[in-house]
């Protein structure tokens, strides 16, 4: 690492109050020593503020939002109140090891200019923080640490449909690399993403630059049944992203040949066949996903027969 440790800001977009604490714990016994943390508070209630007045620090500022921003607007306050170099957003109700920022600056200092993203592996935990074995999306990347061309690494995410960079929680990113269009830091393409809003902002990182994944794990990503992907809207949404996140990707350099974006459409073709298949599925949202499965099948014969 450079003698100069450039600042970074750890910014919390908090509303879950109940494992609000265990992650600001986490980000105030950080062990990088130029770090502001932000917390923008969109909860309905005064316990997240208790729990920031009994854990001052000169490094922590608190704001109260005067209306309820949501997800999006929360994240993106977060994001214009920082002065960091790099930001590390934490979810509140996830967990980072004491060097996790320590170790994901290291990975920019180790491998030059040119990379606008560095992640690492991350753990699943559940509600009572046991930890929970991996899934596709959680394997680790690579065995050692490496330096991931942007493009390879997106087309990779995109082949699959399947966010392996990781959650907020677990990225490093330059600022300077992000453009936010209008008001919302995860608006792509003139579409507010939510339940892909990581990957809609991982891509648009990594079609300016390369990415580093570090094989240690340095981050926890809870996961419990009030959580905001999880709401059946939600939920709905992310089938439907997954359509749009293709098409706008490829506006970026991504899925520039045919047999990628094939790949890419058949693999979002089986998510939909997947949520086809649930019986609980409501009319209303399979007559939605059947139209999106057909206009997503017509482009599938368009670029076969192109």
């Amino acid at each position: 690492m450079s003698l100069r440790a450039p600042p970074v800001s750890i910014l919390i977009p908090a509303y879950n109050e109940a494992y609000f604490e265990q992650a600001l714990r986490s980000a105030l016994s950080q062990t990088y020593p130029a770090l502001e943390i932000v917390v923008c508070d969109d909860s309905p209630g005064r316990r997240i503020e208790t729990i920031v007045d009994r854990l001052p620090d000169p490094r922590l500022r608190y704001v109260k939002n005067g209306k309820n921003l949501g997800f999006a607007g929360n994240f993106t306050q977060c994001f214009q109140l920082s002065r960091g170099e790099y930001i590390k957003f934490l979810n509140d109700d996830d967990v980072l090891h004491q060097e996790c920022v320590q170790r994901l600056v290291a990975g920019f200092s180790a491998h030059g200019p040119g990379v606008t993203l560095v992640t690492s592996k991350r753990r699943m935990i559940n509600e009572r923080g046991q930890p929970m074995q991996d899934v596709a999306a959680t394997a680790p990347l690579a065995a050692v640490e490496s330096r991931i061309q942007g493009l390879q690494l997106g087309n990779h995410v995109l082949r699959h449909s399947m966010n392996f960079i990781g959650e907020p929680t677990t990225v490093l990113f330059r600022k300077d690399a992000v453009t936010p269009e209008s008001d919302n830091i995860f608006r792509f393409g003139g579409h507010d993403y939510v339940c892909l809003a990581d990957l809609s902002l991982w891509l648009r990182l990594l079609s300016r630059g390369d990415a580093v994944y570090l094989p240690e794990e340095l981050s926890l990503f809870r996961i419990h049944p009030n959580q905001e992907q999880r709401k059946p809207e939600v939920a709905l949404g992310c089938i439907t992203e997954r359509y749009g996140l293709v098409g706008e990707a490829r506006s970026l350099g991504f899925l520039q040949t045919p047999k990628l974006y094939r790949t890419a459409l058949t693999a979002v073709l089986r998510m939909f066949d997947v949520t086809l298949a649930e019986p609980e599925l409501e009319a209303v949202a399979r007559n939605r996903i059947q139209r999106l499965r057909q206009s997503l099948l017509d482009e599938l014969q368009s670029v076969a027969a192109g």
